[in-house]
């Protein structure tokens, strides 16, 4: 786990959320072979977030990216066919999205955790985004139905962590160091 994804999953949490990370998904030699990714290994989601009120699943790929030009709209929106588009497949493989989620599912009905009315949907959460892509991305998450946690939300979280009562947690007690007067 990283510490990204850490604050990710607290920001979530707050919201409502239950929150996994680091989710195996256990795919079919069959699947691989449909997806033609033969020897790729199990997919792992980063954050797989369970919100019961609105009986949503929530399958979260985080970038944090901050010391780098951050999150490409091209890699997302798999008009870039070079290293960093296989970083967004859950964005841009239709196949794979659709199998990974498929499986997925299965495992979480046959464990009880979700039922079959459960509805999924896809956030990428980032901690920087390349100057000039963020409405490109917003656009095209928002033509998708999913949501796009950009820096400024995940700040604007942040600072309601700060102002939130005592817990025990790092991305909150950060937050309240950083963010307190």
């Amino acid at each position: 786990m990283n510490a990204f994804e850490n604050i990710i999953a607290q920001c979530l949490e707050s919201e409502g959320y239950w929150v996994k990370q680091s989710v195996k998904v256990e795919i079919t030699k069959e699947d691989k072979r449909t997806m033609n990714l033969p020897s790729m290994p199990r997919p792992e989601i980063d954050i797989v977030a369970l919100n019961m009120k609105k009986n949503e699943l929530l399958l979260v790929e985080v970038k944090s990216y901050l010391d780098s030009p951050g999150v490409w709209y091209e890699a997302v929106a798999g008009k870039d066919k070079d290293f960093y588009n296989k970083r967004y497949r859950l964005f841009n493989n239709e196949k794979y999205r659709k199998i990974v989620t498929e499986r997925l599912l299965e495992q979480y009905l046959e464990q009880g955790l979700i039922n079959k009315r459960t509805k999924i949907n896809y956030a990428l959460a980032a901690g920087k985004i390349y100057t000039g892509a963020e409405p490109l991305l917003e656009k095209h998450f928002a033509d998708n139905g999913w949501i796009l946690f950009a820096p400024n939300r995940i700040k604007q979280k942040m600072r309601e962590l700060s102002d939130k009562g005592w817990e025990d947690n790092i991305a909150t007690m950060t937050a309240k160091l950083l963010l307190r007067d």
